[in-house]
Order: structure tokens, then C-alpha cells, then sequence
């Protein structure tokens, strides 16, 4: 992510405080006057305990049981066993040096029994107990030179130079891990290395004590001793901004209050990520005992102390013996934007291949954009991030994916995002939808929803994953736009269910290319379910449309425009294909998404073939069909019918009424089965699809029926003539309530009920 230089010696960044004393003094363990291996340095993060704190000692390895000896002959003043303090069993010695008493606690061993406070202890000589079983090092913890022989101080870091544990060298530099930019004080990320404002520098950084690599090992994954930052020009060639103290932000030679931890590391770091605010650091705290420079407040970089342009954040780490690690960053100061892109428009989700679905959009035209991103859920309601504005960048303008198996519907929509310092996504695009896999007979969703005012006053909709939902065989869907512009040719398809939605009056529902493509697809055999708004309206009212416009709305659907008066949210099925089907619309307290304010009636052309299937309560016209032009029309917008199940009946009805079989697919055809059966549906329980499998030894007309615990028949998936043979179905249950079910299968003189459960 970043050019790097190593430094030798960081000399010019040492803060100018030395170390508390100078006090030195042997190992620990075996043996005492050689360097040891060290695996947990001082103030590095622990959030091992009931609180996050700072690691107040030095860790040393040795093996369970392995005796543990005084570094300085003294004194015991406390102890305790693992008895009353478990794995932190201890033994603390004072030794009177200098003129001035000295602290250090011997921490995970089991004290020796022999001692008791009072008892004098000789170094290297007296065992002080034995490290704990399962523990493998012992925990030195060593504090400041005091006066008072019962005031212990504050802790010290016992690997400073000169000072502390001797001998001790220590030739591996520290590492450098990762920088990154966010908003100060927060989560937000500067994602584009702009900045602007208060602005958190985060690093993670690791001390090694040993070979290998940093991210792993007890020995290369502890925390720094001193680290800092400078800002530098773009070419590094001069320094712009230097913190106090020569840059220095944290230096580790006293250590401070616990309560500041998270101050000094992210809630992100553990005992083996070390992950440091830069920012948050002063520079002073650790040059004194004193609990004011004990203190780690909240701090950030102030991006506007600096012009806008490019620069280069020098991050450098150093250890306790001077061995160093330097990374440059480079990074904008910019303005703040907070203009997100426009919507993405979605231009198609296909079945494009076996077992591949790809979703394509037209590009966004924003001179900052930096990608996209990429959801899918399975219910229109959960989301799942598919892909990123890194996996499809600007120039993107489609995405497939393979080995999709599934036959159940599946939902995408999309995001635009810039590149601004804090990103800004773009509210989502429409939703659009597709039930792959599904042999047979296929139906195509036309999103013709272009209006900018109305009742709906969104920018983006779901009404095409809505109508999907209803679609019981394979569908795709497509913007009108791929359909003029030839992306999605609608000869692809058995019949295409064209969508306008709440279309005001006066945008254009079928333009000429759309007329033109439907006109064409018609004529060749197609079969169109349109529905919408104010479609007759715009095509054939008295004033305003073309000859043009009227010539198409009677060619397609051979019916002219009524009126808009029907005083009626109610429509009612005529004899005949919607016999028995009553459902209300266009009210939000019923659940429609917007209000329908004024919905077309329509009047048929006499002598074309065309008849009335649904009223108004009012008794005007709101649907009709043709049969010679194999065409119907609903002169209020798909979306708005209130429930579901009225949705998926009337949807179920259109597409047999064009010689679609959408409840069923028909297996083994080849060879008839010899007994009627009913098969538990799987899986079971199940959210939100399941799969239903039957089998027919004759013909028959058949049902298959959803039915609640109180025997309300809530679902019919199969109402028709089959012949015989084996047969499966899914049914998707979203909308419907956790709970038990029952579905019940009938056929000739057979019947059977099972037991299915929707787990929610």
C-alpha cells in the first residue's frame, strides 16, 4: 500500500526525555547472564481481562515448572499462590538501591513455600517459586526508583537501554504493518487516502524479538516502544508538519492509565494486533510519574492547518535499542464532498448461460466515480454485498456469476460510489429479479417505470422484483431501454409482462420504440401483459396524442381510452379466465406502495376479438384481453393490488391464459409413474422457498392447495389438468407468517395432506 524506507537509527526522533533510570540487573531465569527471548513487551495491548489494559511488564519464556529467581537480592513484601489468585500467582521483591527502593513483581509462578513477606532473598540464588502449568514464561513487572519503601511507583519497561535486563540484545527492527486515514474519533474510513477535516492517523505496527514473520509468533507480533509521524511534501523532499516533540506520539517509558488504553489502540487491536491512534498521542505522556502526563486524550491531525494537495505521511517506529522501521504514505488534503452519485440504472438480470446470471447496468457519467456495489438477497427484504466499487470499478458495467443452481427467485440492485475522502454512495437502483434454472417456457419483466412525478415520488422502485414474485416459471428481467436499444431482444421470450407503474400524465408510457418493438414481437406469435396508469390516457385521450400513438394502443391491445373517473378501488373478475377474482388497489393503509390518483377505464373496439375480464365496482372496464393478438391489459399498475396472493393469482391466471404452465415443472416425462404419491416437501422447516413433488399414474385435474392451522385456504400452487407423471414445484412463502402449514394434493379420487413449517 506504500513505498517504504528503513532507517537504521531513527536518532533524530528520540524524545528528548531519558529513560527513569539506569538501574541494570540480571535474567530472571536460566541462564542469568545471557540475553533471553522475549514474548510480550511493555504497554503493548491486553484485552484478557474484565477490562482492556496495558500490558505492565515483560513476558519471558521458560518451560511449566522451571524455577523463577530474583533479578536484585531484597526483600519479599507480598505474595500470592495460585490458590487465592489462579493464573496470576505472584511473589514481589524490594531492594534497597541507590539510596532509593526498588519494585519488581514475578508474576504466574507458584510462590516458593518456603517464603513469606520479611523473608530475605539472594539474586540468582533464592527460588521465588515455579512457573504455573500451561502459563510458559513468567511476568516481570518493574517499577520507578522511589523514596518511600512502601510506595512501589509506577511501572517502567524493563528493556530499556541503559537500564533494566541485562544483557539484552535485540538486532530485529520493528514492522511496520499498515496506515490508514479515517475520520477522527469514528469508523469512517478515508477510503481514497483524501482527506479532509479531523482526521485519525491508524497504524498497526509490531516489535519483533525474534526471527520471522510479523503478522505470526509469540516473538514478532509484540508492541512498539516509540512511534511517531511526520508530514512530508509529495516527493518526500521536505517535511511540512512535525507534532511536538520532533514527531514523536507515543513513547512508552512509563505507562499509562489503564482508563486511556483505547485511546492509544483501536478496539479492533488484541494481544497479538497492535493497531495505534497516532494521533491520539501528545508525545509527553511516559516522561513523568505524574498522572497528567499519565493521560491519553482524544487528538487528531487538523487536515486544514495544511493547502490542499498531495503529501506523504512518514510513519516511523523504534524499539527500546534503536533498531527502526520508516513507511511513507501518500495522501490528498481535499475539500469535503458530500454530493453522492446519482442512482445506477439497471439495464438487465439474465439467465444468460447454463447455471450463470448476469446483472448489467448503464454507466454512471459522474467525473469522480469511483465504482459499484452489488447486492442479491433471495426475499426482497435481506441484503447481501455481492461485490465492491473495488470488483467493479467505474468503467464496470456488468457482473456474472456461475454454478447458480438455484430455481427460487434471486434480487439485485445497485450502488454508485465516488472517490470523494469520506465515500458517498448513491441510493440504490431499481430492484430487478430472476427465477433461473427453470426448464421451459420464459417470461420477461419490462421495467417501463420512467416517470419523475406522480403519486410515487421515489427515485428507485421494486416494482419489477413485486411482479416477479408472482411469476411462478423463469423469468428475467430488463429495463424498456435494453429492450429499445436491442440488449434484450423480446423474441427470447414466451411472454413479456410490460410494467409503466404510476406513469403521470405527462410522461410517455409506450414511446415509438417501444411501439415498435411490441407491435413486431406481437405479430410474430408474443404474448404482452401490460399494466399501469394512465397507459389509454396517454395513448388515446381526446387532445395530444399522435395518430401514431391511438393506431398503436388498437393494433396491440384493441381497446381505446375510457375516461379516468372510476370512483373505485375495487375490481372484480368477470365470467370467464378472472371469474371469481375480486382484489382492491392503490390505498397505502392496505399496503399498496403509493396511492393510485386517478386510474384509466377503458372501452373495447368492437369486432376485434377484444372482451372485458375485470370491473370496477364502479362498473367501467379495468381489464381486458384478446385472444387473436394474444394480449392483455390492466389499466391499473401491477404493484398496487393489495396482498400477494391476489397478485400471484391474477399473475397465474394471465400466464395460462397464454399457454404458460407456471405452476408445475414435469419430470421424468418419459415414463409414467404407477401410484399417485405426495412427497414431504424440502427443505422442511424452510425460509422462504420449498419444494413440492408429486406424482400422477393418470390424468387428472389436479390441486394442490396451501392451507393454514385453522384450514383457510391461503395458497393455491396447482389448479389444472395434468397428465400423468412426476412433478415438482416450489413455493415461496415470503409474506407469509412463521408457522405450521398443511398442503393438500387432489386428483381424480386420490388425496393426501402433509405437513410443512415456515421458519422465519
Amino acid at each position: 500500500m506504500s513505498m517504504k524506507i528503513i532507517v537504521p537509527l531513527l536518532l533524530m526522533f528520540v524524545c528528548c526525555v531519558t529513560a527513569q533510570d539506569t538501574i541494570t540487573y540480571q535474567w530472571p531465569v536460566t541462564p542469568f547472564n545471557a540475553t533471553q527471548t522475549i514474548t510480550g513487551t511493555f504497554c503493548e495491548y491486553r484485552n484478557t481481562l474484565s477490562s482492556n489494559h496495558f500490558h505492565n511488564g515483560t513476558d519471558i519464556p521458560k518451560a511449566d515448572g522451571s524455577p523463577v529467581y530474583p533479578v536484585l537480592s531484597g526483600t519479599v513484601y507480598s505474595l500470592g499462590t495460585s490458590a487465592t489468585e489462579g493464573t496470576s500467582a505472584y511473589v514481589r521483591v524490594k531492594t534497597f538501591i541507590a539510596g532509593q527502593w526498588k519494585h519488581i513483581s514475578y508474576v504466574h509462578i507458584e510462590p516458593n513455600p518456603a517464603l513469606s513477606p520479611g523473608s530475605n532473598v539472594t539474586a540468582g540464588v533464592t527460588v521465588l517459586g515455579n512457573i504455573l502449568t500451561g502459563q510458559g514464561h513468567t511476568h516481570l513487572t518493574e517499577r520507578q526508583l522511589v523514596t518511600s519503601e512502601n510506595s512501589s511507583g509506577v511501572e517502567i519497561g524493563a528493556l530499556r537501554e541503559p537500564g533494566g535486563l541485562t544483557p539484552y540484545v535485540d538486532t530485529y527492527s520493528p514492522k511496520i504493518l499498515w496506515v490508514k486515514f479515517f475520520q477522527d474519533n469514528s469508523n469512517v474510513e478515508f477510503t481514497t487516502s483524501k482527506v479532509y477535516g479531523n482526521v485519525d492517523f491508524i497504524s498497526q505496527i509490531v516489535e519483533r524479538n525474534g526471527p520471522g514473520d510479523p503478522n505470526t509468533g509469540s516473538t514478532t507480533n509484540n508492541g512498539i516502544y516509540h512511534t511517531g509521524y511526520k508530514i512530508y511534501t509529495a516527493d518526500k523532499s521536505a517535511v511540512v508538519y512535525t507534532p511536538p516533540v520532533s514527531g514523536t506520539r507515543f513513547k512508552f517509558d512509563y505507562k499509562p492509565l489503564d482508563t486511556y488504553v483505547n485511546n492509544v489502540y483501536t478496539l479492533q487491536s488484541d494481544v497479538s494486533n497492535h493497531i495505534y491512534i497516532l494521533t491520539n498521542g501528545v508525545g509527553g505522556h511516559g516522561t513523568s510519574t505524574s498522572s497528567a502526563n499519565r493521560t491519553v486524550n482524544n487528538n487528531y491531525f487538523q487536515s486544514t492547518l495544511l493547502p490542499k494537495g498531495n503529501y506523504q505521511l512518514m510513519v516511523f517506529a523504534q524499539d527500546t535499542h534503536g533498531n527502526a522501521d520508516t513507511v511513507f504514505v501518500p495522501f490528498e488534503v481535499s475539500e469535503q464532498d458530500v454530493v453522492a452519485p446519482v442512482p445506477p440504472k439497471l439495464k438487465a438480470v439474465l439467465n444468460d448461460a447454463d447455471k450463470q446470471v448476469t446483472v448489467s447496468w448503464y454507466p454512471n457519467t459522474e467525473p469522480d466515480l469511483l465504482g459499484y456495489r452489488l447486492y442479491s438477497s433471495v426475499n426482497g427484504a435481506t441484503w447481501t454485498l455481492q461485490r465492491n466499487e473495488s470488483q467493479l470499478t467505474r468503467n464496470t458495467t456488468s457482473c456474472s456469476f456461475t454454478g447458480i443452481s438455484t430455481t427460487t427467485p434471486v434480487f439485485f440492485r445497485l450502488a454508485a460510489v465516488d472517490s470523494a475522502a469520506i465515500t458517498n454512495v448513491s441510493e440504490f437502483s431499481d430492484t430487478y429479479g430472476l427465477r433461473p434454472n427453470v426448464a421451459g417456457q420464459k417470461v420477461l419483466i419490462v421495467d417501463a417505470f420512467d416517470r419523475t412525478s406522480g403519486s410515487y415520488k421515489k427515485l428507485q422502485h421494486n416494482f419489477a422484483a413485486i411482479a416477479g414474485q408472482s411469476v411462478n416459471t423463469r423469468y428475467e428481467t430488463a429495463h424498456n431501454s435494453a429492450v429499445v436499444d436491442g440488449s434484450v431482444n423480446l423474441g427470447n421470450y414466451d411472454a413479456v409482462v410490460w410494467m409503466f407503474g404510476d406513469e403521470d400524465t405527462t410522461t410517455k408510457t409506450f414511446g415509438p420504440e417501444e411501439q415498435a418493438k411490441a407491435i413486431a414481437y406481437l405479430d410474430s406469435g408474443g404474448k404482452i401483459f401490460a399494466n399501469g396508469s394512465n397507459i389509454a390516457f396517454d395513448l388515446d385521450r381526446p387532445s395530444g396524442p399522435s395518430n401514431e400513438d391511438r393506431t398503436f394502443l388498437y393494433r396491440a391491445f384493441k381497446i381505446a381510452y375510457g375516461g379516468n373517473e372510476t370512483g373505485s378501488r375495487q375490481i372484480n373478475g368477470s365470467i370467464g379466465m378472472l371469474e371469481g377474482l375480486s382484489f382492491s388497489f392503490g390505498d397505502t393503509t392496505q399496503g399498496s406502495p403509493y396511492e393510485v390518483d386517478s386510474p384509466d377505464f377503458i372501452s373495447l373496439l368492437t369486432g376485434t376479438g377484444s372482451y372485458s375480464v375485470a370491473y370496477y365496482s364502479s362498473g367501467m372496464v379495468a381489464a381486458a384481453a384478446n385472444n387473436d393478438r394474444n394480449s392483455f391489459f390492466l389499466a391499473i399498475p401491477f404493484e398496487t393490488i393489495h396482498a400477494k396472493v391476489h397478485r400471484d393469482t391474477l399473475m397465474k391466471k394471465i400466464l395460462n391464459y397464454f399457454g404458460l404452465t407456471t405452476s408445475v415443472v414435469r419430470r421424468n416425462a418419459t415414463e409414467a409413474p404407477t401410484k399417485f404419491s405426495l412427497e414431504q416437501n424440502y427443505p422442511n422447516p424452510f425460509n422462504p422457498a420449498t419444494t413440492i413433488r408429486f406424482t400422477l399414474p393418470v390424468s387428472g385435474f389436479t390441486s394442490l392447495k396451501i392451507f393454514d392451522v385453522l384450514g383457510k385456504n391461503v395458497a393455491t400452487l396447482v389448479n389444472e389438468e395434468l397428465a400423468p407423471g412426476s412433478y415438482s414445484l416450489q413455493w415461496n412463502a415470503t409474506g407469509f407468517a412463521s408457522g405450521l402449514y398443511f398442503y393438500r394434493l387432489e386428483s381424480n379420487n386420490y388425496s393426501m395432506t402433509k405437513k410443512l413449517i415456515v421458519a422465519k
